[in-house]
């Protein structure tokens, strides 16, 4: 059975084949994570939230190669190992974007992901996501974006399980991201925002 706009209703018991998690999606136009089954509509983000995102995505499209392509947070991303399709706030690919082969319009070959912190899913954020992709071979580098402070986490996959950690902190410092060889001011990212 594959579910209607009018037949959406989520429920914490109720398993979804992806094929009914995609049918949700395309006829209401909300995003939602699927994990092995289960269905959890995403909340929408802050003001500030918001700031970060473009910010991060705008710096990232005007200043990254031509071998790099940067999506925003509408992008979905599957990973196939969990059966977990999500939502980053900013994902970048090299080359061109792979895609799943159920679904179109979710990328399998994320090189670099961005999450803006929010005080409901910073904790999940730092462990059980990151752990999540962690499952992809081609991610490489996370990006952790507090907004109540001038403060980026960043996280390199050295080797296939040494995972090397920067924090950089205070709008007058550059966060670098290893995996693009780009230098991005706090300045800039957190424009708007202090």
């Amino acid at each position: 059975m594959v579910a209607t706009a009018k037949a959406y209703s989520l429920t914490q018991t109720q398993q979804y084949s992806i094929e009914e998690y995609l049918a949700i999606e395309e006829k209401t136009g909300e995003r939602h994570y699927y994990l092995n089954g289960k269905i959890e509509k995403m909340a929408g983000g802050t003001i500030n939230h918001n700031r970060l995102c473009r910010n991060i995505l705008s710096l990232l499209v005007s200043n990254l190669e031509s071998n790099f392509e940067s999506f925003g947070s509408d992008q979905k991303i599957y990973l196939p190992k969990l059966n977990f399709y999500v939502y980053p706030d900013a994902v970048v690919v090299t080359g061109v974007p792979i895609v799943a082969e159920n679904d179109a319009q979710a990328i399998i070959n994320p090189l670099l992901i961005v999450e803006v912190l929010s005080p409901s899913t910073m904790d999940y954020d730092r462990s059980q996501k990151f752990m999540h992709y962690k499952t992809v071979a081609s991610f490489i580098e996370y990006v952790l974006i507090r907004q109540d402070a001038p403060e980026i986490s960043t996280f390199f996959r050295e080797e296939p399980n040494l995972w090397r950690s920067t924090e950089t902190e205070g709008l007058d410092n550059n966060v670098f991201l290893k995996s693009v060889n780009l230098s991005l001011p706090l300045s800039k990212i957190y424009k708007n925002i202090f």
